[in-house]
């Protein structure tokens, strides 16, 4: 099948479809997919536009499967939410399963704080619930730092899971020393862990990473700089705290799209984070240098095809459900409350 043929045959789907069908991707697709996307964002904006779609029968999402998952429990039960490759799955949020952080949960209790779950939204939904039956909620990479904010204006502890880096390096901007970060390491045996110093803690971490964010260096900020002048440098906060203390600017995707699309013309930028983004800020910004800080690309992401989309829109003209988005019933509630928790603070 020729890229011709797929193009004119999505179009001419999309078109049979009309206002039954919404299609989301994230800024980490290839362009093949963000052109026939109807909404592009990072995962807070991507979840904001899926809580608020009322009237569309089918929801399409071109990510990985905890945003599409999130899609699901946000929308209304008579939409149906659609992944056109359920195995794109995001490595960071398999780095956390119920049963580990549960017994987290037990021993950091047990520290005599008053603790508050946060996860992340690269997770799968049965955490999302547990923070919500928790009193707990969601956060995204943009609005890590106002949910922090919040609960320790509180005199709460987050207990933020999955992603250490992003917490860290929020911790960081919010004053908090690294003596007063506990990390949680789901494969230390109890023997190994220092529970005397969650006492002293004002953040609870959890031992994850991101694949695509963690291959970025101190030595990559040292090379570029050395190769450009006057270059800046804007990272992804789940990159390694070496990296973004070196970094110009850290944000999240919708930060970095921000920060050089409103910089002056002429001048320079390494960015570090997914190639297919740098890629499509490069192209949006001619009058700019935009570089990737070194070459990282998410794999999941890229399951995701022009092909894989047409399966799915022309079964859908057909009458036929693939891929559907199905969540299991007992976190549903629960996952929605930590989403819109988040939601009401963001």
């Amino acid at each position: 099948m020729g890229n011709t043929d797929i193009i004119e045959r999505i179009k001419a789907a999309k078109e049979k479809l009309g206002k039954d069908l919404i299609i989301l991707a994230h800024y980490y697709q290839h362009h093949d997919i963000i052109n026939f996307a109807d909404f592009v964002g990072d995962s807070l904006q991507l979840a904001q536009i899926a809580s608020r779609q009322k009237t569309a029968r089918y929801i399409v999402f071109c990510a990985v499967s905890f945003m599409a998952e999130t899609a699901r429990i946000l929308c209304s039960p008579e939409q149906e939410v659609f992944h056109p490759e359920p195995h794109a799955r995001c490595p960071l949020a398999e780095m956390a399963n119920i049963s580990d952080v549960e017994k987290a949960w037990a021993v950091i209790q047990g520290a005599g704080k008053e603790v508050v779950p946060v996860v992340y939204v690269n997770s799968n939904a049965d955490l999302k619930a547990f923070c919500g039956r928790n009193k707990g909620l969601a956060c995204t990479s943009s609005n890590a730092k106002k949910i922090m904010e919040h609960i320790l204006s509180e005199n709460k502890v987050p207990f933020f899971f999955p992603d250490e880096n992003l917490g860290r390096n929020t911790a960081q901007t919010m004053g908090i020393h690294e003596s007063e970060m506990f990390l949680w390491d789901p494969y230390a045996g109890d023997a190994d862990r220092n529970t005397e110093s969650m006492k002293d803690a004002q953040i609870y971490l959890w031992r994850g990473f991101c694949i695509v964010h963690t291959i970025f260096l101190p030595s990559d900020v040292e090379r570029v700089r050395k190769e450009y002048d006057n270059i800046k440098v804007v990272v992804h906060p789940e990159c390694i705290p070496g990296v973004v203390n070196m970094a110009d600017f850290a944000g999240s995707t919708s930060f970095i799209k921000n920060v050089v699309e409103q910089s002056d013309t002429g001048s320079k930028w390494a960015i570090g984070t997914e190639i297919n983004f740098v890629n499509s800020i490069k192209a949006q910004n001619p009058d700019k240098l935009v570089i990737p800080l070194k070459t990282s690309g998410c794999r999941e992401m890229a399951k995701v095809t022009p092909e894989k989309l047409l399966h799915v829109l022309e079964n859908l003209v057909e009458g036929k459900t693939p891929y559907p988005v199905l969540v299991d019933e007992s976190f549903v509630n629960h996952a929605r409350i930590a989403l819109k928790r988040m939601l009401e603070i963001a």
